[in-house]
């Protein structure tokens, strides 16, 4: 069975990207060179399909952190939007690692150092999102969709 300690870390590494995700859709706005007057033009809004876009993302990361974080969601989910959505955030955070490690040596992508710690939290959460997925998988689920420590904690002794 998955270390709790290493779903609980995952979790915060999901927590942590979507922060940062919100951060910069806040900051680029608001701390943006305006250039409007030198290029003749309108400063460039955010689009609909940049909101949903980012929405989607930042339900995606914090869904999936929750599923790995917290027990009670992740025995009272449905298993097969469960497994998706596991599914979903391992094959993001696989693709994130290898886009980050394939840009490290681009002058305009990141350096060596932050690409390879993308990277390694990147695969931390993606091996998090493979052992619950086999995991839960496997097992079966309680009638009462509690977690195991706390129906043990119920029964009289």
């Amino acid at each position: 069975m998955i270390p709790l300690l290493t779903r609980r870390i995952a979790a915060a590494l999901l927590l942590l990207q979507a922060a940062y995700v919100a951060l910069l859709q806040i900051a680029f706005p608001v701390l943006g060179p305006d250039t409007a007057e030198i290029d003749h033009t309108d400063p460039a809004g955010f689009s609909l399909l940049d909101a949903v876009l980012v929405v989607l993302a930042l339900v995606v990361l914090t869904g999936g952190a929750a599923l790995l974080g917290l027990d009670r969601v992740r025995f009272r989910a449905p298993r097969a939007p469960a497994l998706v959505w596991l599914v979903l955030v391992g094959v993001g955070q696989t693709a994130l690692a290898v886009v980050a490690l394939a840009t490290s040596g681009d002058p305009a992508g990141l350096g060596l150092p932050v690409a390879l710690l993308v990277a390694v939290g990147c695969a931390v959460v993606a091996v998090a999102c493979v052992l619950t997925i086999r995991t839960d998988s496997g097992a079966p689920r309680a009638a009462s969709a509690v977690p195991p420590c706390a129906e043990a904690a119920r029964t009289p002794r």
